[in-house]
């Protein structure tokens, strides 16, 4: 099933869905737990979350620096 047509179904039934990304709690959380030697992927799990949004979290942070952004 095409993730659009869950969407539609999802919608029509008023089923409430998260946001995209993590709420300041939730990033804050993440900024700790990685400052204490957690890694992303115990984050998220913690979290409930997808790894990748514990990562954007954290660079958005300043907790951890990428290769592309110490390039400039």
């Amino acid at each position: 099933m095409h993730r659009a047509t869950v969407s539609k179904h999802l919608t029509r039934q008023e089923v409430v869905r998260r946001q995209h990304g993590l709420t300041i709690d939730e990033a804050a959380e993440a900024v700790k737990l990685h400052g204490g030697g957690i890694s992303m992927r115990a984050i998220a799990r913690t979290l409930g979350v997808d790894r990748k949004q514990v990562r954007i979290s954290l660079i958005a942070a300043g907790a951890i620096v990428t290769n592309s952004s110490t390039m400039n």
